[in-house]
């Protein structure tokens, strides 16, 4: 199926099904789901949002421009590897799919009917170790980290520079970091190219 076709279709589906057992595992292995409670429990609705100049500012500072760097070329060393596992399998995706997941763990699998399907029988039959399940899983926890402290310095920068009182700074900065419990990591791989994306992430593709 084409991409056209799937536009034409309106579907771009999200699947939940066993595909995500392996990822959720591996995550809630690592206790991304008690951080993202903590986020949630920091401050209530309304929060005020981070801008993009400021998350865009901090991503750019020489440690988290490195780390961001990094984070692309293991993105795309994984991406090889799985188009090079699955073209072994016989595997060949028409269009991209995508790996969501989010700070509270939940996983979203999205492409059309004919790659997902593909992709879900490959990984259910992976052996590789580790699988490409947990590395995908691992990528997106080195990630959401990431994000994190990008958005952590963003916060402090924006509420120092906002504040109008010592005191308004905790109390701006703890509304800023709100936002950070609706981190989302989205891995996207298809035949000839990949991206990772996430909040403070620089635009970049393989």
């Amino acid at each position: 199926m084409r991409r056209s076709d799937q536009r034409r279709g309106g579907k771009m589906p999200a699947v939940v099904s066993s595909i995500n057992n392996p990822l959720l595992s591996y995550l809630s292995a690592q206790g991304l789901d008690s951080a993202a409670t903590n986020a949630k429990t920091a401050g209530k609705a309304g929060a005020t949002a981070l801008p993009q100049a400021a998350l865009d500012r901090a991503a750019g500072m020489a440690k988290s421009a490195t780390a961001v760097s990094s984070l692309d070329t293991a993105q795309k060393a994984l991406a090889t590897d799985l188009r090079t596992a699955m073209a072994k399998a016989g595997v060949k995706l028409e269009g991209p799919v995508e790996f969501a997941v989010k700070s509270d763990g939940s996983v979203e699998f999205k492409g059309s009917d004919a790659d997902r399907a593909a992709a879900k029988a490959f990984l259910n039959a992976d052996t590789s170790q580790p699988s490409f399940a947990a590395r995908i899983a691992n990528q997106a926890r080195d990630a959401l980290k990431l994000s994190t402290s990008i958005q952590q310095s963003a916060a402090i920068s924006q509420a120092a520079k906002l504040a109008k009182s010592a005191g308004g700074v905790m109390s701006l900065y703890t509304s800023l970091m709100q936002q950070t419990a609706t981190t989302s990591v989205v891995f996207s791989v298809s035949a000839d190219s990949s991206s990772l994306t996430y909040p403070g992430s620089l635009a970049a593709k393989a």
